[in-house]
């Protein structure tokens, strides 16, 4: 018999929004859940390697829904805009690997980048083949408008620096899906609206035209891609719904004929409060200017009552952080306690958010998400109960390990120990779970 891990003794909650279980066992072969059972049911072979680990809350591996990998992954800040433009793209796409990497070190074995183009595919792939180790990457394809959202953050007298090529006009921005889904994204990104870090813009500005999102729905649709529409006001969350996006970012503006018709339609929300805030926190010490701050401030609470409203009605919500320049990566967390201390969400509704529901707004739903045999063993193990506080999540310290596919991961083997801490933490590794060996890796 092949050799097997066995996680035992754990609290599970499996993703699902049911009851934790206490005393379970996960039982992994290779990349994939073949058991889910509780521990004194659980057969075992001295071939397996069996952890035994009471204390332990065992989840899925959480899913953060909007990112933007490629972002400064150095340890020093840099500018929020000139970065991208004073970078090569073979540097940024090693930021973006490096930032796949802390992103399932903090607990989050998928991402789904909202922005994108080649070097995200690239990333991806090398996730998927674990060249590297790093979270799951769902690409996109940003398509945009000349003057728009994401266009606009970089200046008129840079064109050749623009990390989207603009599309105008129907057929053009059918050209511009065709070309990515040739590329092999896995979905679309459009803005409808203006946004908050775009420069000489406002949030309030028409992004494209009815006919032009049409255009691109009906063809990323066809072509069996989903689509993300960043919209914050009323008029832009409008024309995606009505244009039958899949997932709605941000949704600033939303009110009750919004929120029906998404509840109609099955669309996803996800508020992105995460750098709402921290903009509101430390957004003039990172180098936010005066324009970035006001429209942050006064979409704000516009924000949190329209997320509140939707959440109330029965809109399905989904965790996404939009960490970036702007918020480096390793937050991720900290969106689920917002949904939970802002929205009203319950700690388990917040879970789900980050797990279950995030895999099913991204077509992911058949293989990660939930704990259950078959699927994929992206798992998360955390010292003490994140349902009687979700910060745990957010504090390294208490996460044992994440698995992506099998492979575990130690959170806390980048960061150096204080002397002090030395015999402790060696004391305490003895029953962490080991990263696999690359000969008994799984291929990818």
């Amino acid at each position: 018999m092949a050799e097997r891990t066995v996680l035992s003794g754990v609290t599970l909650i499996d993703g699902t929004g049911s009851a934790p279980r206490t005393d379970m066992s996960v039982v992994i072969d290779g990349a994939v859940i073949t058991e889910v059972a509780p521990a004194d049911r659980t057969v075992t072979s001295p071939q397996d390697q069996v952890y035994d680990l009471p204390g332990t809350t065992l989840l899925p591996g959480l899913i953060d829904c909007h990112v933007h990998l490629r972002s400064n992954a150095g340890a020093r800040p840099r500018d929020v805009h000139l970065w991208n433009m004073l970078t090569s793209v073979e540097e940024q796409t090693l930021h973006a690997a490096a930032n796949a990497r802390e992103a399932l070190r903090s607990g989050f074995t998928t991402v789904r980048d909202t922005a994108g183009s080649l070097p995200e595919v690239a990333v991806k792939h090398v996730m998927d083949e674990h060249v590297l180790d790093g979270a799951r990457v769902v690409a996109s394809g940003l398509v945009g408008m000349t003057a728009g959202h994401g266009d606009m953050f970089c200046p008129a007298t840079l064109d050749e620096k623009r990390m989207w090529a603009p599309a105008d006009g129907a057929d053009e921005c059918r050209k511009r899906v065709r070309e990515y889904a040739r590329m092999g994204v896995d979905l679309i990104k459009i803005c409808t609206s203006g946004g908050t870090l775009s420069v000489g813009d406002k949030t309030g500005w028409r992004n494209y035209t009815d006919a032009e999102i049409d255009a691109i729905v009906d063809e990323a649709h066809a072509l069996d891609l989903r689509v993300a529409a960043h919209a914050h006001s009323r008029a832009g969350i409008e024309a995606a719904l009505c244009a039958g996006v899949d997932t709605l970012e941000h949704g600033s503006e939303l009110d009750d004929d919004l929120i029906e018709l998404m509840l109609e339609q099955g669309t996803f929300l996800c508020p992105t409060l995460t750098l709402s805030e921290f903009m509101a926190e430390h957004g003039r010490q990172r180098g936010l200017s005066a324009e970035h701050l006001d429209k942050a401030e006064r979409l704000r609470e516009r924000r949190l009552s329209s997320v509140r409203r939707a959440h109330q009605a029965g809109v399905r919500m989904i965790a996404g952080s939009d960490s970036s320049n702007t918020m480096r990566f390793g937050s991720h967390a900290r969106e689920l306690q917002l949904l939970h201390e802002q929205v009203g969400l319950t700690p388990m509704q917040a879970l789900v958010a980050a797990t279950s529901a995030a895999a099913d707004a991204l077509g992911l739903g058949g293989r990660t998400g939930t704990v259950a045999p078959g699927m994929c063993a992206d798992l998360l193990l955390v010292d003490g109960d994140p349902l009687a506080d979700l910060g745990l999540l957010g504090d390294r310290r208490r996460l044992r390990a994440v698995l992506r596919e099998g492979r575990a991961t130690d959170p806390n083997a980048a960061t150096s120990v204080p002397q002090g801490l030395a015999a402790r933490r060696r004391t305490a590794e003895t029953d962490r779970v080991p990263p696999r060996s690359p000969a008994s890796a799984p291929a990818g």
